[in-house]
């Protein structure tokens, strides 16, 4: 009998913690939450720091999620440090730059993680439009700085 109860509490223990655990996971969803739009055409830089910030300074386990669809995003940061050590980054869609001289000015990167631990980023497309940028480098000239 007394092995049966320590099992049978040992078992409680282990749903509470896994209860505990999924209870402090928090999803936020770029488009439902913070209004980003899949169009391929509005920025959406601001509404993705938003989810950033708040995923940053959750306590347990975080993760940005992305739908489908395209995510047009001008140059950003996503910096640290984070409360949160356990951040997921979600991307069921595809992210794209701005590709005209005023969607990079003079910044020499388009995504960044800075200063951030314990981040996984999982799926999606990051499609760099490398493509136009190679254009730009052999027509030499006219590209932004921050893609020199």
């Amino acid at each position: 009998m007394g092995n049966s109860s320590n099992l049978l509490i040992m078992r409680l223990i282990i749903i509470l913690v896994a209860l505990v655990q999924s209870l402090s996971a928090k999803t936020l969803n770029v488009v439902a939450d913070y209004g980003a739009k899949a169009d391929g055409v509005s920025d959406n830089s601001a509404s993705f720091l938003k989810a950033w910030k708040d995923a940053c300074s959750t306590a347990g386990e975080a993760t940005v999620y992305v739908p489908s669809g395209q995510y047009l995003l001008r140059p950003t940061l996503f910096s640290g440090p984070c409360v949160c050590t356990n951040i997921t980054v979600q991307v069921d869609g595809k992210l794209i730059p701005r590709t005209d001289s005023e969607g990079y000015g003079t910044s020499s990167y388009w995504l960044q993680f800075q200063g951030v631990k314990g981040m996984t980023f999982k799926g999606g497309y990051l499609d760099g439009k490398g493509s136009a940028l190679w254009s730009c480098k052999a027509g030499k000239g006219m590209c932004p700085d921050g893609a020199r």
